[in-house]
């Protein structure tokens, strides 16, 4: 039976962006459909999938894959000058007003744990923002800068606090603050060996010609490398989100510049978003639950987590009001704000250390599918320009 399932999940997986195929003028990511079949399909509504064993070990295979092509498309050079300053700047404001909106919230009893959630509203979801900001053509321009540059900061930021503060029920946020940074010097050793390595001649023409065999060398040591960073992560006590984000940091630093790294790169992605990453946010979707949502309520916690996350990742967007004009600072704002990958996998963590509510954790996904559906599109109609086509799923990173 568990493989039935399975094999539900990858029919959703397919049909989702084949059905988009068929109406390219619909502007939604495909992360947000596949979240909402699996919602329908499962158990809750259909009942045709459920996530049994084998889906849900499939689905942390997904969340692995999802944060290390995050990592691999992390774009170091955007980290960089006036956008990362203001970036970093933006960044705090917004986890001062999340923070101070969430204690409020938290004092009132609605909320568990106010860093949790100020943590899951202050990301920024990149691989959606991307795909915006080329068919505009702004990619290249002030506002693809700097929002950019933005959505990476809040990428690394998010992904590292939720990393230190909610690493297990018993870790100290003190001690997984030194573990984190003595993590950080080993990545820096391991990208300045691997670079070494990657010099040896003899390693290197092995490498070049079992590259397009069976063998597929380079793909087996970057998902070794994947599945050793998330051991070490989850061994030192941190969730490995944050080893396998790491070491999809380091294999694009060590590849860059490399022949190979275009071929190794869509090889990549082929295996996460063809199937691994997929499964993961239709899982994510068949464990939704809609009991909490019966009441007008709970549709407010929805409306409130929406507007936090409007206000404490649009309004430092007005940090570019320098820069950009009126309409773009708009755009901007409303891109920062689109966030659904990272809450979806905040609330697994929150879930699994029993630090988020059910009825919160379906409020915030839901927050996140409404930002991830309206915000782009009115940014694009901010901007102008549209190209034809689905937009790509991407990197839905953080």
């Amino acid at each position: 039976m568990s493989l039935v399932n399975l094999f539900g999940v990858t029919v959703v997986a397919f049909a989702v962006p084949f059905v988009l195929g068929f109406f390219p003028r619909f502007r939604i990511p495909a992360v947000v459909v596949e979240l909402m079949v699996g919602m329908i399909v499962g158990p809750q509504v259909l009942g045709w999938i459920k996530p049994g064993p084998v889906v849900s070990v499939m689905s942390s295979l997904g969340v692995a894959f999802l944060l290390f092509l995050a990592g691999l498309e992390l774009d170091l050079d955007a980290l960089r000058g006036l956008p990362f300053r203001l970036g970093a700047l933006g960044m705090a404001l917004s986890i001062a007003i999340a923070l101070a909106v969430t204690t409020l919230a938290g004092a009132a009893g609605l909320i568990l744990s106010p860093l949790l959630v100020t943590i899951a509203l202050c990301a920024t979801s990149v691989g959606i923002v991307i795909p915006v900001l080329r068919d505009t053509g702004h990619l290249s321009t002030p506002i693809g800068l700097f929002t950019v540059a933005g959505g990476s900061v809040a990428e690394i930021t998010t992904i590292a606090l939720l990393g230190v503060f909610f690493a297990g029920p018993k870790a100290s946020a003190g001690l997984e603050a030194l573990l984190l940074a003595a993590i950080a010097v080993g990545a820096v050793v391991l990208v300045l060996g691997l670079r070494h390595v990657s010099r040896w001649t003899p390693g290197r023409r092995i490498l070049d010609r079992l590259d397009d065999t069976s063998a597929q060398v380079r793909v087996r040591f970057a998902v070794m490398l994947l599945m050793g960073a998330a051991v070490v992560a989850v061994g030192s006590g941190f969730e490995a989100i944050l080893g396998t984000f790491l070491a999809g940091v380091v294999f694009g630093i060590v590849m860059k510049g490399d022949r190979f790294e275009h071929g190794l790169r869509t090889k990549l992605e082929a295996i996460g978003f063809g199937f691994f990453v997929p499964c993961f946010f239709i899982t994510s979707g068949l464990r939704f639950d809609f009991a909490g949502l019966a009441s007008i309520n709970e549709w407010a916690r929805i409306a409130f987590f929406l507007l936090v996350l409007l206000l404490a990742r649009g309004l430092p967007a007005l940090l570019y009001r320098h820069h950009l004009t009126g309409r773009e600072v708009a755009a901007a704002g409303l891109l920062q704000a689109t966030n659904l990958s990272f809450i979806v996998v905040a609330v697994s963590v929150g879930r699994e250390l029993g630090r988020l509510r059910d009825v919160n954790a379906s409020a915030l996904i839901v927050a996140g599918l409404l930002s991830a559906a309206i915000f782009p599109a009115v940014a694009q109609r901010l901007l102008g320009g549209t190209a034809d086509g689905v937009v790509e799923e991407g990197v839905p990173s953080a």
